[in-house]
């Protein structure tokens, strides 16, 4: 029957609301509206039910027994629900009022159309004694839910293997940890690292590649169970939440047999190529309770894994905090790159200082890093320069180039393209802005800013570029470059290194060669940890004192007296720290410990290794790099 039948003669158009009005736009929106008298638990529906999508009974009574002891509402609703009644029916008022609740369900649909999904919208009224009465209606949301659900799904999965991405891995597993109590049976973390993949990728194209890690993720899907969380959080690297672990035994049994499942050999064109993977793992709540600190504990035996040879697994436990992470390069020269790649992303500042200590070579320390950048970021060329005051241009001192890269400094390009590289200097000079991260020249579409120098550009290969400037006090000491030879957004991480980058080597690597090598490190290293805006201190290990502390904690404290223990100067207390790493370092190693102090009130991450200062040769010292406020 049509909502307006305009052919009844007696068909009145209405002028304005009433209830046949309201009860056609109900209609149309799916709307049903139900009485719930609530001391003799009856709830009453006012428009038919039958013409609905939900199978429920024109009167519900006991109403409870209705909702909760069938199937009226989805098994995986009913805890949500019965949440939604306790927070009613608990509800304290000496008072008549009324207050207003709604919670989104799946109800049962008619006609095995399964469960559908519904708003409950009730106003509740009470007195002295409690709940009365409920007048509230079911409104069908089911298009509109499952449009957004496909929505956040899209939103938070990964598309070649349908697990949640980086982001929502993090989110559920927080999620799921804070919702654990004393009784639950703890979790497990597990990263799962490829092996061999990016030779796989590299020699048999990204499509085939796709399908690696398309098969990877299947295997590992069919290893752990639906309820457990998996998540896709880089290219080859996966992270699984293993919930409710039943047991240890039972947790190895199942990385023994994914490592079995995954240890193949890939052939194409005659080629054969090895594949397996490196499983390491952290136990809640032993190894940390809450995702970052399983996280690092689990990267840490993902490292120590790969470093004895791959296609195996690792339980994280207390003595990898100071086991080295060199790997035997003649066994697996490409695994050893892949360890300092992943040191170096996971923590910069710490990976060039301890190369710096480690080597006492500043110029090997700047290679391997221009490297490291150049892999982590895609970019084709990254560069330190010095700036020579005499010609007025910059000069470079280091140099990485990809395989897209250009070199400026090649003879044969000083020959044949003076005039463009003239140009280039004159530009990036001029395009120098003060920014957040320091002064820098930055340009992310070199045809789209600059299209009148586009043969420039073409011809140097150059499509964007960041460039950070050195400078000592007022004076512009030299700059380090990130290019890339196609147009491409620099992120705020990319930017942010390049600006520690600069002020981290800038200074030791523009100094005069000839130089004691030792001397000049002591001296411009001081000068680097003092402008950093970490709180940094290197103490005596035997009695605690400061040796130095830099300007960030100068400004926070005003008085800062050497002869005073670090304890009791930079945090007031009468012994070391709680948690304080220094006697937890061995005597000469290259470990470092990472722990929460208290800094000034608030409890903030930090780190300590070993270190020599000139001057103080004699010493065993410790150095602490603590965040700042």
């Amino acid at each position: 029957m049509p909502l307006f039948p305009m052919t009844d003669s007696n068909f009145k158009i209405p002028t304005e609301f009433d209830t046949e009005i309201y009860r056609t736009l109900n209609n149309i929106d799916n709307i049903i509206y139900f009485t719930w008298k609530i001391g003799i638990d009856s709830m009453e529906f006012t428009s038919p039910v039958e013409q609905s999508d939900y199978d429920l009974p024109q009167i519900a009574a006991p109403a409870s027994t209705v909702f909760f002891g069938g199937k009226t509402i989805h098994p995986d609703d009913k805890t949500k629900f019965e949440k939604f009644f306790d927070e009613m029916f608990w509800l304290q008022n000496t008072k008549n009022d009324y207050k207003f609740f709604s919670n989104k369900i799946r109800l049962r649909g008619k006609e095995g159309r399964g469960y559908l999904w519904a708003e409950f919208r009730l106003l509740l009224y009470f007195d002295e004694n409690g709940p009365q009465i409920a007048f509230g209606c079911i409104c069908n949301i089911n298009v509109k839910q499952l449009w957004q659900m496909e929505l956040q799904h899209s939103a938070e999965h990964d598309v070649l293997t349908g697990f949640f991405n980086k982001v929502a891995t993090q989110k559920h597993i927080e999620e799921y940890l804070n919702s654990l109590t004393p009784t639950d049976l703890p979790p497990a973390l597990i990263i799962i690292d490829a092996d061999g993949f990016k030779a796989i990728n590299d020699s048999f194209g990204h499509l085939f590649g796709d399908g690696v890690l398309a098969d990877m993720g299947h295997e590992i899907r069919g290893i752990f169970r639906q309820k457990d969380i998996v998540g896709r959080i880089g290219g080859d690297e996966f992270v699984v939440l293993f919930r409710e672990m039943p047991s240890q035994d039972v947790l190895e049994k199942r990385c023994v047999e994914l490592l079995k499942n995954l240890d193949r050999h890939y052939e194409s064109n005659n080629e054969s190529l090895p594949f397996s993977v490196s499983i390491g793992i952290a136990l809640y709540p032993e190894h940390g309770t809450t995702y970052t600190e399983l996280f690092k504990r689990a990267d840490r035996a993902l490292y120590n894994s790969k470093s004895r040879g791959k296609n195996q697994y690792s339980i994280y436990h207390s003595s990898l905090i100071g086991r080295s992470l060199a790997v035997d390069s003649s066994r697996d020269p490409q695994h050893a790159e892949d360890i300092r790649q992943k040191a170096f992303q996971d923590n910069m500042l710490e990976f060039i200082l301890n190369m710096l200590y480690e080597t006492q070579n500043p110029e090997m320390t700047i290679t391997v890093c221009l490297a490291m950048f150049g892999k982590q970021f895609n970019l084709d060329r990254i560069s330190v320069a010095r700036y020579e005051r005499s010609s007025n241009r910059y000069v470079n001192s280091f140099e990485w180039l990809s395989p897209n890269g250009f070199s400026i400094v090649s003879k044969e390009a000083r020959q044949n393209y003076a005039d463009l590289l003239e140009r280039r200097y004159f530009i990036i000079d001029a395009n120098y802005r003060p920014t957040p991260y320091g002064v820098m020249s930055i340009c992310e579409d070199t045809a789209v800013k600059y299209p009148n120098d586009k043969k420039v550009f073409s011809a140097l290969k150059l499509g964007a570029f960041a460039h950070s400037q050195i400078a000592r006090g007022s004076e512009i000491a030299g700059s380090v470059a990130f290019e890339s030879a196609h147009p491409r957004i620099f992120e705020k991480e990319e930017l942010s290194k390049l600006s520690v980058f600069s002020v981290l080597l800038g200074n030791i690597l523009l100094d005069h060669r000839n130089d004691n090598i030792s001397e000049r490190m002591s001296k411009h290293l001081q000068n680097i940890l003092d402008h950093m805006q970490e709180f940094i201190y290197v103490v005596d290990k035997e009695t605690y004192e400061p040796i130095f502390f830099n300007s960030t904690i100068r400004q926070t404290i005003i008085s800062t007296a050497m002869e005073q223990t670090c304890y009791k100067r930079f945090h007031n207390l009468d012994a070391p720290c709680k948690g304080c790493p220094v006697k937890k370092l061995s005597k000469d190693g290259n470990e470092y410990i990472d722990v929460k102090l208290d800094n000034w009130g608030v409890e903030t991450p930090a780190r300590a290794y070993n270190i020599h200062w000139e001057d103080e040769m004699d010493k065993s010292l410790a150095l602490i790099i603590q965040s700042s406020f």
